[in-house]
């Protein structure tokens, strides 16, 4: 299976557009937003994604890890919503969900599971000794004075029901959560607003203390008629961000305040947003445009650059030749080369007047002093003599010129496929030195792992896998700005694409795109020969399949595989469900996923990951009976390929 060369950011890079600078959006804002926006009905079917692993109305499931979340103050689940956005808090699953949700949709969330009122079950029994367990009891009640550790009950009230708006209750959660979470803040693998004062004090707790800790809030019983107090009794005994940020009512999300921008500055933020700089320059929850995220390749990491305005260690001292010439050659301000992570080859269409104006609006940033992280790329691709050769081989110069023998609509929408939005780059397979299979192009490509799983970038020639040559423009652009598709909606790294990028379209340009991607040729498309139908009459797997079917998909996706129209999309005559490569229909049943949040399309419905409920077979099973049922014909899927398809199987 061809692997191309660039990582998650880069790729998605080559065919997402920036996201969209996010204002301070106050709490009450979004309360207003809720008031005004889906039914209480309607806001049940869309927490159908989260109730998955947390259960019916949030109150966690038997599988001993997943957290209650019904009745937590509704700010503190606000804010570890954004946690998981901004990577402070890292659970892929969580991260997968939430990456293309904007903070209304978040804050819908939170209020939702907040707002429940659900009895609390019987507490595990935990086997553990007595003095363990008093030993957690004076942890709790006490604290450890010595080591500047505060008594649970100080923060999270004497009853430990929590904190309103902020504050979690910490009883009625399962030990192994318990102690993940704890273990998580003490090797620096979960964050919270600083100072983060829970990575303190699980710091300054010895493995003993937190497991006696864990074994008595385990074992103690929610109180009858037991909620979170509405103020705390006296002043919290140790600094916390997350709660100081939250009294100020404002949602913790990096933004950039501004000045009015010129119509040449405007333009420059509308390209880099389609141009999707954010997406690698931009780390989770870091300031716009200030780098050092890392992009892992085959061949080592590279961090991006700092394109804010710092003199030091930004582009402050660069002028707009420099720029111009980085786009334009692949060549720094100082002369060296840079690695094709950063995707000159496609760029190198932008024309000079769109790369003055995207400079332009680089300037108007803040600037961020923090300094360039070394990549650590493997021998010869850290060498400036390795890039020439590759170069020689991959890059060729050259400014977008428009062809005389088509529309101008059409040489729009090929500048922005080609270059600025580089859709290519993803939809073209590349080599096994990452150099691109041009006599491939738009063919089809397997992306390389990522967090998000093993997906595949259809082919946009063949209008039975990804081609939209039978499609009317009205749906093509309706799919590039809110994602939504005449089966369904967007899912994986075009969900993405439409989130940070293609729903910023103007409608000229999101028109100009459907006249281009209309207009292939199918050549064959990159995996060749017919689908092979399931000529068994109904063998055992299929009848698993039916049954694990009826059990976890019939309630949304229906009896015949009809579907919700808006809603839950359809599975029969749907050409991603009997495509022949399976790597998006397993990502699917494993991630689950939400639609992007878009301007046309604010609450989309999402489904929940049965990768903690599912086995491989089973997920081979019910996507066999999935793909052979309601007239859909297409090849069994084997628990092999389900292994090949997550990576298990090399």
């Amino acid at each position: 299976m061809h692997r191309p060369p660039h990582s998650r950011l880069a790729l998605r890079w080559l065919f997402t557009s920036a996201l969209c600078i996010a204002a301070h959006v106050s709490a009450s804002d979004a309360v207003q937003h809720i008031k005004s926006g889906p039914s209480i009905d309607s806001v049940a079917q869309l927490v159908k994604t989260c109730t998955g692993c947390h259960g019916p109305e949030g109150r966690a499931t038997p599988y001993g890890y997943f957290p209650r979340i019904a009745g937590k103050p509704e700010n503190y689940l606000y804010n570890q919503l954004l946690n998981f956005q901004e990577g402070r808090r890292v659970y892929p699953q969580m991260s997968n969900l939430l990456e293309n949700l904007d903070p209304s949709y978040l804050k819908l969330l939170a209020h939702y599971f907040a707002t429940q009122e659900l009895p609390y079950p019987a507490p595990a029994q935990i086997i553990s000794t007595d003095m363990q367990l008093e030993l957690g009891r004076r942890i709790v009640r006490e604290g450890v004075a010595a080591r500047d550790v505060p008594a649970c009950t100080a923060c999270h009230g004497d009853a430990l029901t929590g904190v309103a708006p902020s504050i979690p209750g910490i009883l009625g959660l399962p030990r192994d959560y318990i102690i993940s979470q704890l273990g998580a803040w003490r090797n620096h693998q979960r964050h919270a607003q600083s100072p983060d004062c829970m990575a303190q004090i699980s710091t300054n707790l010895s493995v003993s203390e937190i497991s006696a800790v864990t074994a008595w809030l385990s074992n103690a019983p929610w109180p009858k008629g037991g909620r979170p107090l509405q103020t705390l009794p006296k002043p919290l005994p140790i600094s916390c961000g997350t709660v100081q940020k939250s009294q100020s009512q404002t949602v913790p999300r990096p933004s950039a305040i501004k000045p009015t921008l010129t119509a040449m500055e405007q333009k420059g933020e509308y390209l880099i947003r389609i141009g999707n700089c954010q997406a690698c320059h931009t780390r989770p929850g870091a300031d716009l445009m200030s780098g050092n995220r890392p992009i892992e390749t085959p061949f080592g990491v590279v961090y991006s650059s700092n394109l804010t305005p710092d003199a030091d260690t930004g582009m402050g001292k660069w002028t707009a030749d420099d720029f111009w010439g980085a786009l334009h050659t692949g060549r720094s301000k100082d002369g060296h080369l840079l690695t094709p992570a950063f995707p000159y080859p496609e760029l190198t269409q932008v024309t000079r007047m769109d790369a003055d104006s995207m400079f332009a609006y680089l300037r108007t940033l803040p600037p961020k002093h923090l300094p360039q992280t070394p990549n650590t790329l493997a021998w010869p691709y850290n060498t400036q003599f390795g890039l020439v050769i590759w170069r020689s081989l991959y890059f060729k110069v050259g400014e977008y010129t428009e062809d005389p023998q088509q529309s101008k609509l059409w040489n729009r929408g090929s500048y922005l496929v080609n270059g600025l939005s580089h859709c290519g780059s993803c939809h073209t397979p590349r080599n096994f030195i990452g150099g691109s299979q041009s006599q491939l192009a738009f063919k089809g490509a397997y992306l390389p792992p990522s967090h998000s799983g093993n997906w595949f970038a259809p082919s946009l020639m063949d209008p039975i896998d990804g081609g939209v040559q039978n499609w009317s423009d009205e749906d093509v652009q309706t799919f590039l700005l809110n994602g939504i598709t005449p089966k369904g909606y967007v899912n994986g790294p075009m969900a993405e694409v439409v989130f940070k990028g293609t729903q910023y379209f103007s409608a000229q340009d999101a028109q100009s795109v459907a006249v281009y991607l209309k207009s292939f040729k199918s050549k064959g498309d990159l995996i060749t020969g017919p689908i092979s139908p399931v000529h068994a009459v109904v063998s055992e797997p299929l009848k698993s399949g039916e049954r694990l079917y009826d059990k976890h998909c019939e309630s949304c996706h229906g009896k015949q595989g009809e579907g919700i129209r808006g809603k839950y999309p359809a599975l029969a005559n749907n050409r991603n469900v009997v495509a022949t490569h399976i790597n998006n229909a397993v990502q699917s049943v494993l991630l689950g996923g939400i639609p992007p949040t878009t301007m046309g399309h604010p609450m989309p419905f999402g489904m929940p990951p049965y990768r903690a409920v599912l086995s491989d077979t089973e997920v081979a099973d019910v996507l066999s009976y999935i793909r052979n049922s309601w007239g859909n014909q297409a090849s069994a899927v084997s628990t092999f390929e389900v292994m090949q398809a997550t990576g298990k199987s090399k």
